[in-house]
């Protein structure tokens, strides 16, 4: 599977998840009346973004569980499994499970799981992805994800991105909007992190850059 989509997108989405925990627990309590916390422009682009980030996090674990436990009963199925190969199907079949048992919540505690999940899921893609390309153990396990939708995934989570990334400058051109040239020179180096991340061209350092997004809403 491409280390790129794969991989490089898991970290984004823990880099994202971890940073807004406390905007999620804020945003939390407002919802549930236990606080009278209006947000600002900045803080509610925040949530929106988180709760895209979060959909794609559960794209990705959903879809990901799929073709982790489809292969795990093609590996389970081949005769005279080594240890290695049976260490990894033991991995594989646990984050796959539960993967696939996980439903997001509203609420801080849901994003942390989903935080946790998807640290699990990407540090197995980055195992395999780190696996001597002519292994017979990577061989192995790329025949079955191959063989279980692995190819459509990456090709699904590619669009999902590039989705992702268009409802964001929609979402943030509409918050450049409501601000007034003070508020505009108050939120400089929000904007200029915007602007850097609107004309990168490569995939992966546009990743990079997006992954950025929570740190700077402080």
């Amino acid at each position: 599977m491409k280390k790129l989509i794969i991989v490089f997108a898991g970290v984004v989405l823990l880099v994202q998840l971890a940073h807004s925990l406390p905007l999620v627990k804020r945003a939390a309590f407002a919802r549930n009346g236990d606080s009278t916390e209006e947000f600002d422009g900045k803080q509610q682009l925040g949530i929106y973004v988180l709760g895209e980030v979060a959909k794609f996090a559960k794209f990705c674990l959903d879809k990901g569980s799929v073709v982790v436990n489809n292969a795990v009963k093609d590996l389970k199925a081949i005769p005279d499994n080594d240890e290695l190969l049976l260490a990894n199907i033991t991995r594989m079949s646990k984050i796959g499970k539960e993967a696939a048992d996980f439903e997001l919540q509203d609420d801080e505690e849901s994003v942390i799981k989903l935080l946790t999940l998807m640290g699990n899921f990407t540090d197995m893609m980055a195992d395999y992805e780190r696996m001597p390309e002519n292994s017979k153990l990577r061989q192995t396990l790329q025949i079955a994800l191959e063989n279980n939708g692995s190819v459509k995934l990456e090709n699904e989570m590619e669009d999902k991105i590039v989705a992702l990334f268009k409802d964001f400058d929609i979402a943030f051109n509409e918050y450049l909007k409501t601000l007034s040239p003070i508020e505009r020179l108050r939120q400089l180096k929000l904007i200029v992190w915007y602007e850097d991340f609107k004309t990168e061209s490569q995939e992966e350092k546009k990743l990079e850059k997006f992954g950025q997004f929570f740190t700077l809403l402080d």
